[in-house]
């Protein structure tokens, strides 16, 4: 029902963009697409091993047209940090330089413990949290900014932007610190913005915000502007992180 409720809420707000309907082509015209990894693969044994809870996604972080939707519920931003989060996941991963917690079990000891009620935790509970799950490192991130804007076209429609006449653009930034969870030091911290436009392509922010909510953006240019944002903040973040040590 909650989320029913913020569904209902962003259709009011984004019916301030109502203007006439364009034509929708639903067409790949960029070259944009996933960059590549900029690292050396890490043997699996000397792999840091990382939990990542929930990234923190602060009011006013999302906007669409310029409009910040900075009166959402708590809950609203808690969800989306947790599909971000997921992607992260499958980013860091795929970078071959981390070993990973499964976070449904991270989840239930932050729940247990009840270190923050957002779902995430800090510098001071990282150890307490990487002695219960077994994590070397606590990976703390953030979407600092998520914008989606349309231009050159009718305008968005009840959440619906990008026409044959428009170019749509998301702008996502993406910050991570990775923290020792013995010493709670930051051990490196990674900060990269992915900024993606494209033309006659249809994006439906409500189906974006419920995909980002179960890990995926269900969108091409969003999911490209993410996980480019996601993969720069690792590419910067494992280049000055120091070697696991040898035990």
């Amino acid at each position: 029902m909650k989320r029913i409720k913020y569904i209902s809420y962003l259709v009011l707000l984004l019916g301030l963009f109502i203007a006439c309907a364009p034509t929708v082509q639903e067409t790949q015209t960029g070259s944009n697409s996933v960059v590549e990894f900029d690292l050396t693969p890490v043997a699996k044994d000397a792999r840091w091993i990382i939990a990542v809870p929930n990234f923190e996604v602060r009011s006013g972080t999302v906007k669409l047209g310029g409009k910040d939707l900075e009166d959402q519920e708590q809950a609203f931003y808690t969800e989306l940090g947790s599909g971000v989060a997921d992607i992260f996941v499958t980013e860091a991963f795929r970078s071959e330089q981390f070993r990973i917690t499964e976070r449904a079990e991270l989840d239930k000891v932050i729940l247990e413990q009840d270190l923050a009620t957002s779902g995430r935790v800090d510098e001071k509970t990282a150890a307490e949290v990487g002695q219960i799950t077994g994590a070397e490192l606590i990976a703390l991130g953030s979407l600092s900014q998520f914008s989606l804007d349309s231009t050159g076209g009718g305008g968005g429609i009840f959440g619906i932007f990008g026409g044959s006449s428009e170019t749509v653009t998301v702008k996502v930034t993406v910050d991570i610190r990775f923290v020792n969870s013995v010493t709670a030091e930051v051990e490196a911290i990674g900060i990269a913005t992915s900024e993606v436009s494209q033309t006659n392509v249809q994006i439906d922010f409500f189906n974006i915000i419920q995909g980002l909510q179960a890990g995926r953006s269900g969108t091409s240019i969003v999911d490209i502007a993410i996980r480019n944002a996601i993969r720069g903040a690792i590419n910067e973040a494992a280049r000055s992180l120091p070697a696991k040590p040898v035990k």
